[in-house]
């Protein structure tokens, strides 16, 4: 006979298990066993399996007492003592193979129990349970491994010293407890791989829950792709896609907020992190905690990503990366890039890409592969050819060679398209942005690339020779007019470089030009958007910056020193209504934007103010 008396208070913090049967839900005061001061008495073996087989009998007074035990395993979950546990854990193992369906609660309170932190001998006979009640009963194994996964999201809130939100060393070896069960439950129960991605699923922490539970559930999915590494795609997936929808939440005024904070020193976040746990983070709003989410989220994947592709000497696996390129850019495709109004779940892959030139030059051909695919749909042909701009501006271990090539490409693809269609153009209208925006697109993204490339692309006698086989004059002179219905800002950047240089005139086609002011058509078949804006999620922020990131306000200084005196620059630029609104400066990704502009001008001669010119190069993405 084993008897005991269950304490007050038990001894361990970690949060409550998942979804079950409702007699396996405390009930209060009202419970079945509802006895003040009552001892639970596990008479184990013998009467535990006579209770048992009684109930499979369906004897009514059995079945109450039946009742009774799963509600005294139940309520003394987390408060019977080790010893206890053991033993009780032993006799349900002799009584497999009388568990069948009938019996399922039984088992599942068993499965249900708090063990992950308890005694290695605790966890072995807990795990030789599972094993075994599946192997047999194989009905068991769905609810089995949701309770396995469950473990994923369980945090300790005493633990107040964590570095970067990681797991303490206790946390860590309870999941290390639970992945290794889940490894040798996947290796005896073949169909167990089918039904753990759906569990993953299921159990993944919901977007409001803290980032602490949303970093050590995403922190324990990776771990799983080292056991099962067919996993790791869909794996991926998940892992982009519930962060997607956590990114796609953050305001504008908290990307403010980052950016104006960019030298909070790291000691001083961790500082705020601990007294935010002791006072459960009462000052901080809702979008701020999806920032923090995304923020620690990403530096996991950074790190899991470095780890993938490197050895311990930190040389990359050349193997190893080329695979793992392969899952993100189907991830990449498939979540990322149809994303609207994502802010830096992109830089996943752009971290990644930095690891070997090869892969950045790939993934740009990958980019305008996309953007000429018929196929696809016009929305991620223009999101490609967005994505491709931002890219080749922002990452500098893009290849000049990839950066000339792809240019010549765009540029010879306008070309043609212009000769097939131009004849058939008579007036620039709504109806044609509709039909043409791809066009208009691929167009925007050449004049940002030059716009900000032009260093690079101009900085010899032979480059300008390349510069001048593009034929810009006659894609900005063409009937499609692209200098009226592209990014306003892009357009006036453009149309000063290209006068510099004398590769083209674009002041007197833009000096004709049309507005359209119909918002729903301007959303729906043109969205200006350059998505590697800039990076300012304070934690993770030192892997991105400032060394695989190319800033727009560093080109600008030495812009203007080689151009001579900014007076003398603007005094050349077209007057511009500013009528992009700040979502598309500001937002770096696709936005509901205002991205048609209207220039002013005074009787014939174009007005242009010092602060504009200043302001179009800090501001543009």
């Amino acid at each position: 006979m084993s008897t005991h008396q269950a304490p007050n208070s038990g001894t361990y913090h970690l949060c409550k298990s998942v979804s079950s049967p409702s007699i396996l839900k405390k009930c209060g005061a009202k419970s079945i066993n509802n006895v003040p001061g009552r001892k639970v008495h596990f008479d184990l073996f013998n009467n535990i399996k006579i209770m048992l087989l009684n109930y499979n009998r369906n004897n009514d007074e059995d079945k109450i007492y039946y009742n009774n035990l799963i509600c005294d395993i139940r309520d003394s979950a987390t408060e019977i003592k080790d010893f206890e546990l053991l033993k009780l854990l032993q006799d349900a193992r002799n009584c497999i193979n009388i568990l069948n369906e009938n019996l399922k609660l039984f088992v599942k309170v068993i499965l249900i129990l708090k063990w992950m932190n308890r005694s290695d001998e605790v966890v072995n006979e807990y795990r030789a349970f599972l094993l075994e009640v599946c192997t047999a009963h194989n009905y068991y194994t769905k609810f089995a491994i949701e309770q396995l996964v469950a473990c994923f999201s369980q945090v300790d809130n005493a633990v107040y010293d964590r570095v970067n939100s990681m797991p303490s060393e206790e946390e860590e070896r309870g999941y290390l407890n639970v992945h290794r069960i889940l490894d040798a439950l996947l290796k005896v129960v073949p169909l167990a791989k089918d039904l753990l991605m759906p569990a993953f699923q299921n159990k993944f922490p919901y977007k409001n829950n803290s980032a602490d539970s949303h970093l050590h559930y995403v922190h324990n999915l990776l771990y799983v792709t080292k056991y099962e590494p067919s996993l790791r795609k869909d794996i991926l997936s998940l892992i982009i896609k519930k962060l997607v929808e956590i990114d796609v939440h953050i305001s504008k005024d908290e990307l403010d907020r980052l950016e104006s904070n960019v030298n909070i020193e790291t000691d001083n976040i961790f500082s705020m992190d601990i007294d935010d746990n002791i006072q459960g983070k009462p000052n901080k709003t809702e979008t701020q905690c999806f920032s923090h989410t995304i923020d620690i989220c990403l530096l996991r994947l950074f790190v899991y990503m470095k780890t993938t592709c490197h050895n311990i000497v930190d040389s990359l696996v050349w193997d190893n990366t080329k695979s793992l390129y392969h899952d993100l850019l189907s991830v990449f495709e498939n979540e990322i890039l149809p994303t609207y109004n994502s802010c830096y779940i992109q830089y996943v892959i752009y971290y990644f890409l930095s690891f070997k030139m090869t892969l950045a030059d790939n993934f740009s051909n990958w980019l305008w592969k996309k953007c000429c695919d018929v196929s696809s749909p016009i929305t991620l042909r223009q999101a490609a050819a967005g994505y491709l701009a931002s890219f080749l501006c922002r990452a500098p271990f893009v290849s000049n060679n990839v950066l000339k090539n792809i240019l010549s490409e765009i540029a010879f693809w306008c070309n043609n398209y212009i000769n097939n269609v131009d004849k058939s153009v008579k007036v620039v209208t709504e109806e044609l942005l509709r039909e043409h925006a791809v066009f208009y697109s691929i167009c925007q993204a050449m004049f940002y690339i030059i716009s900000f490339r032009h260093q690079d692309l101009m900085d010899s006698k032979r480059n300008l020779k390349f510069m001048e086989n593009l034929r810009l004059s006659k894609i900005v002179t063409c009937k499609l007019n692209p200098l009226r219905l592209c990014c306003s800002k892009v357009v006036d950047h453009f149309a000063y470089i290209t006068k510099i240089y004398q590769l083209t005139y674009c002041y007197s086609v833009m000096d004709s030009h049309i507005r359209i002011t119909d918002q729903t058509i301007k959303d729906e078949w043109l969205y200006s958007f350059f998505p590697f804006g800039p990076y300012v999620l304070p934690r993770s922020k030192n892997l991105i910056t400032p060394d695989l990131y190319r800033n727009i306000e560093i080109d600008f200084l030495n812009f203007s020193k080689t151009t001579g005196n900014i007076s003398h620059i603007v005094s050349s630029l077209p007057d511009n209504n500013m009528d992009i609104s700040p979502s598309m400066v500001l937002s770096p990704s696709p936005g509901k934007i205002d991205w048609l502009g209207q220039f002013v001008y005074d009787s014939n001669k174009p007005i242009f103010h010092q602060y504009y010119f200043t302001l179009l190069f800090f501001v543009l993405p």
